[in-house]
């Protein structure tokens, strides 16, 4: 009456593989949300996808393994390794066609050590749409304040987002970072008008952190960056490719180490002004243990802020089907931080939404 169990009944690759494909199809990629569709057809057929894939990880979709397959053969396809697939991608001049899954599945045997690179490789988007966040906040900061401040960002990949204000944001009267930028954000990025004042707080440092960081002036590097943006979504690759050319110019500061003993070390800097911890879509990778370690340490240090030198902690992180923007600050006026809930907007930095 209901069905013969299947073997694959909550086999949570499978699970993986299907949510990815809702994921992409939510963020606007047909071209994957095709992809993940199929391959997930093939694993449950017990195909070559199973062969790959199957007891990869105990949690697949939590370690992006989906998005890491995806992202090798991409990888392979950027290098110019395979004209075969190169013709469905259009990020390299191509178009997807009706056989492009079949030549995905069929071509994966021609590029196992590729695969088992990307396989063991952390997703790394770096998405550069979320310093639209940074610049609002930025000029928010002046509603405490605040000019001048350090700013410090938690799983900062390539540190493409640590250049927030070499990048131009604009809605109405609303005008934020380099008006000269090649990286700009007009004002369909926006649902409303953030209501912050017209001038912001200037960075006077900044740096950040990756347990993995990219270097961007690595060719290699930088193919294994673009290869993880959706190839569809042009305009995604080409921010990227402005903000990577940017980079090469300012070169971001990021450190190879652990979120937590890294912000440590910081904050034990001596500060001179307004202090910015600020990370986004990363706290559900970070573990528990990091995560407590970094409250530990913000609550610790916020008991010795100053109206003069507050600490501001910054998180653009999901909630459901979009992130929010939520703000904590200790700045000696309050015995508990005042908290802020900013902002609604979408896992790309698109639709901001300013509550």
């Amino acid at each position: 009456m209901f069905g013969t169990p299947s073997l694959f009944d909550g086999d949570e690759m499978l699970r993986a593989l299907r949510h990815q494909a809702d994921a992409c199809r939510n963020l606007g990629s047909r071209m994957y949300e095709s992809l993940f569709n199929d391959l997930a057809a093939d694993y449950s057929d017990g195909g070559r996808t199973y062969a790959l894939l199957a007891g990869r990880s105990l949690r697949p979709f939590h370690d992006a393994v989906p998005l890491r397959l995806a992202g090798a053969i991409h990888g392979v396809v950027l290098a110019g390794k395979d004209e075969r697939l190169a013709r469905h991608y259009p990020s390299v001049g191509g178009k997807p066609a009706e056989d492009f899954t079949a030549d995905f599945i069929g071509y994966m045997r021609d590029h196992l050590e590729d695969i088992e690179v990307g396989l063991r490789s952390q997703v790394q988007t770096n998405e550069v749409g979320r310093s639209v966040v940074h610049l609002v906040i930025s000029h928010w900061l002046a509603t405490l304040g605040i000019t001048e401040f350090d700013h410090y960002e938690i799983g900062a990949s390539a540190g493409l987002n640590l250049n927030f204000d070499k990048f131009y944001a604009c809605f109405g009267q609303l005008r934020m970072g380099d008006p000269t930028s090649t990286v700009r954000f007009m004002g369909d990025w926006f649902g409303n008008a953030p209501d912050v004042p017209r001038i912001g707080a200037q960075v006077a440092q900044r740096r950040g952190c990756d347990i993995s960081p990219i270097d961007v002036n690595d060719r290699n590097q930088e193919l294994r960056l673009l290869s993880f943006v959706w190839p569809d979504q042009k305009l995604r690759l080409e921010r990227l490719r402005s903000a990577i050319s940017i980079a090469k110019l300012h070169k971001p500061s990021v450190d190879a180490e652990s979120a937590d003993t890294w912000l440590l070390a910081q904050l034990h800097k001596e500060r001179k002004h307004a202090t910015v911890v600020f990370h986004s879509i990363v706290w559900q990778y970070l573990g528990t243990e990091c995560q407590n370690n970094l409250k530990n340490t913000l609550q610790s240090f916020g008991a010795t802020a100053t109206k003069e030198k507050p600490l501001v902690w910054v998180r653009m992180e999901p909630a459901g089907a979009v992130a929010d923007v939520q703000v904590d600050v200790w700045d000696g006026v309050t015995p508990e931080p005042r908290h802020f809930r900013l902002a609604e907007v979408g896992y790309h930095g698109q639709d901001m939404m300013w509550l």
